[in-house]
């Protein structure tokens, strides 16, 4: 079943383009649906807190993200492709929308359940997105409760960091910061970002968020994480409006 839909005024949360319902099985956790046909679903768009579904040890906000997420859904949901329709896991990557027609992932983002995350080439509703997050950030709504210090962990990570000095090579732009973590542009994004766009955040307080792993190097002198950042949206320099 396909249907089509309009976005109404300037609320580009709610749905464009063809929209195709399918049943639920199971909400996993924040971010992650099981369909009855058998699809395991990953919204795009966020990054929701960890479940640990073994030992129970789940990251801040995880179970209320996912209790958000099955209380929004009953037993269908709406749902578009993306461009990059699935990931490494064989999960199919998604928007979400619930009966409505409003998107899953900015409902979970305007709650703070969540943070946003931009990945090419699947960019559609990040104006959307990028307005939820705000708000809930700017009404430290749950995971914005929380401060932005950089810690050495695997996995998603949003952080306020430093940015000491800046090099390039084959492996794409290394920035390298105050931490024990060095953020790489990889060489497959570098057409979002000029030379001198990358230069200037030289010596500058920037926020930056993406899924970090420890490097295994005999260098001693390299650091020990990477950040790699994919998009524009997740490097940003901090100003005076976005220092809450």
């Amino acid at each position: 079943m396909f249907l089509s839909f309009a976005a109404h005024g300037d609320d580009t949360c709610v749905a464009t383009g063809k929209l195709e319902k399918a049943q639920i099985k199971r909400v996993v956790d924040g971010d992650t649906v099981h369909l009855t046909d058998g699809r395991k679903v990953r919204l795009v768009g966020i990054d929701t807190p960890e479940l640990d579904h073994k030992k129970g040890n789940h990251e801040p906000f995880a179970v209320e993200a996912m209790q958000f997420l099955r209380s929004r859904l009953d037993q269908f949901v709406y749902l578009q492709e993306s461009k990059n329709d699935q990931d490494r896991y064989g999960r199919y990557l998604y928007y979400l929308f619930d009966k409505d027609r409003i998107s899953l992932t900015s409902q979970l983002l305007s709650e703070g359940l969540g943070y946003r995350i931009a990945i090419p080439p699947n960019l559609a509703y990040q104006d959307c997105f990028e307005a939820a997050e705000d708000s809930a950030r700017n009404a430290h709504k749950g995971l914005w409760q929380q401060n932005l210090q950089w810690q050495p962990k695997a996995g998603f990570a949003i952080s306020r960091v430093n940015i000491t000095s800046i090099t390039q090579n084959r492996g794409g732009w290394w920035l390298e910061t105050d931490q024990d973590l060095v953020i790489n542009l990889p060489p497959n994004t570098i057409d979002y970002w000029s030379a001198q766009t990358v230069f200037a955040f030289e010596g500058k307080d920037i926020e930056v968020r993406g899924w970090q792993h420890q490097r295994k190097s005999r260098y001693s002198d390299f650091k020990s994480w990477v950040l790699s950042v994919r998009h524009p949206n997740d490097l940003r320099e901090i100003n005076v409006s976005n220092k809450h």
